[in-house]
């Protein structure tokens, strides 16, 4: 074989490793990418809750007015729910730290997925334990609000519903998480499975 055709093989060759290579790398990226984005929808929901959830406890005292117009003991259970805004608070901004220290183009997909792991535990439970408080507080809420209003009169379509709503609770938290989370988490962690994959592939490939 002729040194020109060695040469200009061997040209061929780098060309085509070149061409490989930024081909993984747009690969690459682009998994990361659908990542980023999914990720992103996740702090925009977390910082949003990070400034709303007390403002949202001002909110729901505010709607309760009267309760503290009777007076007594009714003005405790408004509050109640504001101190519960205000003891989520620091929940609420360590999901979004954890979040926000999240980047996939320096982390390696195993860091990645733990982070993300941890965030969905949390959720889990915060999701189980606002059910079964958010249907007991709505519950008590109502029945309070009803005697004050009502007061020993029966009025059965405020009573049932008052009764659908605490009911509604147990439906719409599941489907409020899984629109404004889980779908989002299903996406990064389909991301990251993917990278994994294809970063296997190409370390198989080249072995």
């Amino acid at each position: 074989m002729e040194p020109e055709e060695i040469k200009k093989m061997w040209q061929e060759n780098v060309l085509i490793e070149e061409k490989q290579q930024i081909s993984d790398l747009k690969i690459n990226e682009m998994l990361k990418n659908q990542g980023k984005s999914a990720l992103a929808k996740l702090i925009k929901t977390a910082n949003f809750y990070r400034f709303a959830i007390i403002p949202l406890g001002l909110l729901f005292c505010l709607l309760s007015h009267l309760f503290f117009v009777a007076g007594g003991y009714y003005p405790v259970y408004p509050l109640l729910f504001l101190l519960i805004c205000i003891l989520l608070e620091p929940l609420e901004i360590y999901l979004y730290r954890l979040l926000k220290g999240i980047d996939f183009s320096t982390m390696p997909v195993k860091e990645v997925s733990e982070r993300i792991l941890k965030y969905h535990h949390i959720l889990r439970k915060c999701e189980m334990y606002g059910i079964v408080i958010g249907v007991i507080y709505l519950s008590i809420w109502y029945y309070l609000y009803y005697k004050l209003t009502f007061g020993s009169e029966i009025v059965w379509v405020i009573i049932i519903f008052m009764i659908v709503m605490c009911m509604a609770v147990g439906f719409f938290v599941p489907s409020a998480y899984k629109k404004l989370y889980y779908r989002h988490i299903n996406q990064i962690n389909e991301s990251l499975r993917e990278l994994k994959e294809f970063d296997e592939s190409n370390d198989n490939e080249y072995e």
